[in-house]
C-alpha cells in the first residue's frame, strides 16, 4: 500500500475514532462533568505523544520563536474541543458533525486574515456552499435548542483558527510535539477548571473517561499522520466522512432519528468539499 491510500485509511480511522468518542461523550454527559471529559481526552493524548517524542528525541514543546503560535494552537483548540463536548451532549451526532465539518471554510479564512494566502476563485463558492449547508443544517429559530448547535458551529470557527497556527509551524515544528503542547495546556486547564464540580466517577464512569481519551487520541494521531504522507487538499475529504459514521452511531447507540434538514446540510458541506479536491487534483495535474 502507497502512502496515499495509507493516508486515505488513517484519515477514515481519525473519522471514526473521533465519532466514537463523540458517542461516548453523549452517552456518559448525564454522569460526568465536561470538564472531567476534556481532561480525561487529552490526558491520554499527553501520554501517548510524549512516550512518542521521547523515542524518538524531539522536543517536546517546540523553539521559543513558535511558542505565540504554538499557545495560540493550544488555547484555541482546547476551547474548541470544550464547545464540542458541550454541544455534543446537547445535541444530535449526525448535525455536530456536518457543523463541525465547515472548520475547512474558517482555515481559508484566517489563512487569508493572519497568513496573507490567497483565496482561489474556487474557495469562494466552496465557502458559500459549506455556509449554506451549515445554516441548513442549524434550521434557524428562536428555540434555545439552537444553543447546541450554535456552539458547534463555533467549534469548528475555533478549529479553523487552531488549524491556521499549525500551517504556520509546518516544517518547523514536528507534527507529535503540536499535539503534545496541545494536550499538556488542554490538560492542565481542564484539570484546574474541573476541581469545583469533580465528581468521583463509578467503575463505568471511569471506564466512559478512558474510551474518551483512547478515542481522542486515535483519532489526533491518525488525522496528523494521514497529513504527513499526503497533500492535505487529497486527503481532507475523507474527513467528510465522519458525518456518515456518527449519523450511524447516533443512530445504533443513542437512537437518534435523522432530519431532513441534516441531510441538506451534510449534502451541501460535502459537495463543497468534493467541489474543492476536485479543483485541487486538476490544479496538480492529477491522474484519476
Amino acid at each position: 500500500m502507497n502512502e496515499r491510500n495509507q493516508a486515505v485509511v488513517l484519515m477514515l480511522l481519525s473519522a471514526l475514532s473521533f465519532s466514537l468518542m463523540q458517542a461516548v461523550v453523549k452517552l456518559s454527559a448525564t454522569n460526568i462533568g465536561t470538564m472531567e471529559q476534556v481532561f480525561c481526552r487529552n490526558l491520554i493524548s499527553m501520554a501517548i505523544s510524549f512516550v512518542l517524542l521521547q523515542r524518538s528525541h524531539l522536543p517536546l514543546l517546540g523553539g521559543r520563536k513558535y511558542q505565540p503560535a504554538l499557545l495560540a494552537r493550544s488555547f484555541f483548540g482546547f476551547i474548541g474541543v470544550v464547545m464540542l463536548f458541550y454541544a455534543t451532549a446537547g445535541a444530535r451526532q449526525a448535525d455536530i458533525a456536518v457543523l463541525n465539518r465547515t472548520s475547512p471554510v474558517w482555515v481559508s479564512l484566517f489563512a487569508l486574515l493572519i497568513l496573507r494566502e490567497r483565496i482561489s476563485k474556487v474557495q469562494i463558492p466552496v465557502i458559500l456552499l459549506c455556509l449554506a449547508g451549515s445554516v441548513a443544517a442549524m434550521r434557524p429559530s428562536f428555540d434555545s435548542n439552537t444553543l447546541p448547535l450554535v456552539l458547534a458551529l463555533l467549534t469548528a470557527v475555533s478549529s479553523g483558527l487552531a488549524y491556521t497556527m499549525i500551517a504556520f509551524c509546518r516544517g518547523q515544528v514536528n507534527p507529535m510535539t503540536v499535539i503534545f503542547h496541545f494536550s499538556l495546556f488542554s490538560t492542565i486547564a481542564a484539570g484546574l477548571l474541573m476541581i469545583p464540580s469533580f465528581v468521583v466517577p463509578t467503575p463505568r464512569d471511569l471506564m466512559m473517561l478512558i474510551l474518551i481519551g483512547i478515542f481522542g487520541a486515535g483519532g489526533q494521531i491518525g488525522l496528523t499522520y494521514a497529513y504527513q504522507k499526503a497533500p492535505a487538499a487529497e486527503v481532507s475529504i475523507y474527513d467528510y466522512s465522519g458525518i456518515i459514521f456518527s449519523a450511524i452511531l447516533g443512530y445504533v447507540l443513542l437512537d437518534e432519528s435523522l432530519s431532513l434538514s441534516t441531510i441538506v446540510g451534510a449534502a451541501l458541506i460535502t459537495a463543497g468539499g468534493l467541489w474543492s479536491y476536485c479543483a485541487n487534483r486538476k490544479q496538480a495535474g492529477a491522474d484519476w
